[in-house]
């Protein structure tokens, strides 16, 4: 079974490079544009890993981190 991946990065050249190097070994992606986008596909998701930038408009990375480690569902998911 693939593992799920969740790349978070407001920008769009770099969420393109990951998903293109995760799908290229087997992973899949999913993909937001900021911490509060991250957060939101989280309540949808339960991914294996997840890869974030921590410079990033409206939530940024050490924000994104500290909720996801703050939610009992999610907090044990590699960052």
């Amino acid at each position: 079974m693939a593992k799920t991946i969740l790349t978070v990065d407001d920008s769009r050249t770099i969420r393109e490079m990951l998903k293109a190097a995760l799908l290229d070994a087997g992973m899949e992606v999913l993909q937001a544009e900021d911490g509060v986008h991250g957060l939101e596909v989280l309540e949808g998701s339960s991914p294996d890993v997840i890869i974030t930038d921590i410079n990033m408009p409206r939530m940024d990375g050490f924000g994104f981190i500290e909720a996801v480690r703050g939610n009992d569902k999610h907090r044990a998911i590699p960052i």
